[in-house]
């Protein structure tokens, strides 16, 4: 692998994105990775040792956030993985080489995203979809436009892009043996249509979300890179179009029924769930249990070391301001304003 294809920084763009996507969808990867040497030939127990420390790191950002785990992260990606890249392999071997660094770099984008580092995620991404696309996998390929991609437009407010990508990721991922990736596709499509206020539009999303994440088997008959999208994800997903499309009644079901089957270590997911409570009961005009359900988010969110976590409580922050007489409230804005100050510094 070239070390540029892991440094290289820029301003984030949509367009880029959609560049990437296109030549996947079309079938002409950006650049061919599947080229090796005739070094030290790779085995299956390199490619086991790499998913099993990609799996140790992703496990660890979901429990303490990403800003400390990433630069470890990236650091064995530049110096293993990309090394691993260039060395001789049977074609079986180096597939499955192929399709782990694509997971393992697609990682790495979103623990960017969790450090607010758009431009690199946006990077990440793109070099994911180019292994994926070595490997020959397809499905992976459409889980790096749909999940990845698509969530990264999400947070970058393209919505309209968003959709997009799920679209395309449908129509060139040949999915129809993964009802789990068809479903995960349809989430993405649903936010989309959820932050641009298109309430039917989402409906019809998350109706093809839970019909297809219906039709899937037991977890553990699903690609690793899908495992981690269960009950507890899919009512996530569900909040998060509730609280945008101004539902707070639905948003706060979902967020509930999300917190019941997270699991507990998952601490940044727990706490953007417990912000969701929060939101609703303020569009509910109940600031007493809002604040309550944000001093609970807090709490969550000082245990991670995530600047999306921290950026989701300044901007819940922000909606008590026309309730700073009511009762609990000026507990939460004191705690509140604290964590971003100590954020900042």
């Amino acid at each position: 692998m070239e070390r540029r294809g892991f440094l290289t920084d820029s301003v984030f763009a949509a367009g880029a994105v959609s560049v990437a996507s296109r030549d996947w969808l079309i079938g002409s990867p950006r650049e061919d990775l599947s080229q090796h040497s005739r070094s030290t030939r790779v085995t299956m127990a390199d490619v086991r040792e790499v998913r099993a420390l990609g799996d140790e790191f992703e496990r660890l950002s979901h429990e303490f956030g990403s800003q400390r785990i990433r630069r470890h992260m990236v650091n064995y990606l530049r110096y293993d993985v990309g090394p691993l890249l260039k060395k001789s392999r049977t074609d079986t071997v180096g597939r499955a080489l192929l399709q782990t660094a694509a997971e393992f770099t697609a990682s790495a984008g979103y623990m960017a995203i969790d450090c607010n580092q758009l431009n690199l995620a946006e990077r990440y991404y793109i070099q994911a979809l180019a292994l994926a696309s070595a490997a020959d996998s397809r499905h992976y390929g459409a889980q790096v436009m749909a999940t990845h991609m698509g969530h990264l437009a999400l947070y970058a407010e393209h919505p309209a892009e968003a959709v997009q990508l799920a679209e395309a990721a449908r129509a060139g991922g040949r999915q129809n043996g993964e009802p789990l990736g068809i479903a995960v596709s349809w989430v993405v499509e649903a936010r989309g249509h959820a932050r641009m206020g298109d309430a039917r539009a989402c409906g019809r999303a998350l109706s093809e979300a839970e019909r297809h994440f219906g039709r899937s088997g037991p977890a553990h008959d699903s690609p690793p890179y899908l495992r981690y999208f269960k009950e507890a994800y899919l009512a996530d997903a569900f909040a998060h179009c509730f609280r945008d499309l101004n539902q707070p009644k639905k948003a706060s079901e979902y967020a509930m029924a999300a917190l019941r089957d997270l699991p507990a270590t998952h601490m940044r997911r727990r706490a953007i769930n417990t912000g969701i409570l929060a939101h609703a009961n303020l569009s509910k005009d109940e600031p007493e249990e809002a604040a309550r359900h944000g001093l609970e988010a807090v709490r969550l969110t000082r245990q991670l070391h995530s600047p999306r976590a921290f950026r989701r409580i300044a901007r819940l922050r922000k909606r008590f301001d026309p309730y700073r007489q009511a009762p609990g409230v000026a507990a939460f804005l004191e705690q509140a304003d604290g964590l971003v100050a100590d954020a900042a510094v």
